[in-house]
């Protein structure tokens, strides 16, 4: 067990809840094995994306993805299309883009247009996506089908059911499971993650937001991740090393490390 390693392939270091402590964030990734994580930047302001790019950790490795949220979709900038362009061999994927119609914080039509534009900015610099999804399935693998992502790109945070997952992973898509899959009462996750092959399964906090059992309600960190593991490993019917060493391998084939 002391050979295990953990990758969270999906969390927010630079949100207030983790940066003002990071250095201690970074001290229990070392205790608890996370080895590796993905640290997003959130445009189109550029200073997310400049700091992500500056960040270091003795002992964790920390890839950078960037792209514009959906809920920021309406603030969309060509200038910060050009400095991805020019970052472009310091970042692993463009993300997190897709479709968010719960909050609607920009209008569903901007949101479907800058995603299609961040795929098409994607597949001209040879990158895979990340795909945030919420209550908007259809519209996305709809725009997909005109603007297509690369394969090995990730449905993150995956909260659909396993008929959806299936065209996800027909797309040669990995899909990543958050915190929610160790929530009782999440059925058709659960149902999903049974399904997902094993070289297709990732695992992620999205830290600060979605803590995992035992942990609900509070700030999430990135160690937390392990549960996360855990219960996939539960919900595949394998031990939680074998389960910690295939999240992990696939996370650095997606990453490219």
């Amino acid at each position: 067990m002391t050979n295990m390693e953990f990758f969270d392939t999906h969390c927010h270091l630079l949100m207030p809840k983790l940066i003002d402590h990071l250095p201690a964030v970074f001290d229990s990734c070392r205790e608890e094995k996370i080895t590796a994580l993905v640290n997003m930047a959130l445009g189109p302001e550029p200073d997310q994306l400049l700091e992500a790019l500056s960040l270091t950790a003795q002992g964790i490795n920390i890839r950078t993805v960037a792209g514009i949220h959906p809920h920021n979709a309406k603030d969309e900038s060509r200038d910060f299309y050009d400095l991805l362009k020019e970052k472009r061999h310091s970042l692993s994927m463009i993300g997190e883009i897709g479709l968010d119609y719960h909050y609607n914080f920009t209008d569903p039509p901007t949101q479907r247009r800058v995603f299609a534009n961040q795929l098409d900015l994607a597949a001209e610099l040879g990158l895979p996506v990340v795909l945030h999804v919420r209550e908007a399935h259809e519209e996305c693998l709809a725009i997909l089908g005109e603007h297509p992502g690369m394969e090995g790109s990730i449905v993150h945070c995956y909260t659909g059911d396993e008929h959806l997952a299936r065209r996800y992973l027909d797309l040669g898509f990995y899909i990543s499971f958050s915190g929610i899959v160790t929530f009782p009462g999440a059925h058709e996750i659960h149902a999903a993650a049974r399904i997902v092959p094993q070289d297709r399964i990732l695992a992620e906090t999205d830290a600060p937001y979605l803590a995992p059992i035992p942990f609900r309600g509070k700030v999430c960190e990135p160690w937390h991740v392990k549960h996360t593991v855990q219960r996939i490993a539960t919900l595949q019917g394998i031990s939680l090393e074998k389960a910690a060493e295939i999240t992990f391998r696939n996370a650095t084939r997606a990453f490219r490390m």
